[in-house]
């Protein structure tokens, strides 16, 4: 009888663990249903930049507003708001929410069909409109403190 129970056992615990995967998967999936279209095609918009980016992948103001704002959900805070005194241009307020998504120069570059050595140069006239020093990562800056 013993090993009947224990066996019994065993089968329900496998179970139940089984059904909190399903669960947990479920509670993520329906997480996804609060945003819209436009958000998650964003997202992964984000993601193919991450994985390979390519020019062209947002071709869009309203698609890059929606960029924005999956960055902003995904690295914390309102980027724009805190960028909002130094009066940064649309190109530069682009390329500091691309910084703060942890995307590589290289990567930003593809994106713009710009040179990483026209990124570099783009960064240097962002920090000093954000009056940072010339020892300061701009990518840390924003990163970390925005």
């Amino acid at each position: 009888m013993d090993a009947y129970s224990d066996n019994w056992n065993a089968c329900l615990l496998f179970r139940n663990k089984q059904l909190t995967k399903q669960l947990k998967d479920y509670q993520k999936v329906s997480a996804l249903v609060e945003y819209s279209s436009s958000q998650i095609v964003a997202m992964g918009q984000l993601l193919r930049l991450h994985k390979n980016p390519s020019y062209g992948i947002i071709n869009d103001e309203s698609e890059w507003e929606n960029l924005f704002a999956v960055i902003d959900l995904l690295y914390g805070g309102c980027l724009s708001e805190g960028l909002s005194s130094y009066h940064l241009g649309v190109q530069e307020l682009k390329l500091c929410y691309l910084v703060r998504a942890r995307l590589s120069n290289k990567a930003i570059a593809t994106l713009f069909n710009i040179t990483a050595r026209s990124v570099l140069k783009a960064k240097q006239r962002i920090k000093i409109k954000l009056v940072l020093s010339g020892v300061d990562s701009l990518d840390k800056y924003i990163q970390q403190y925005l």
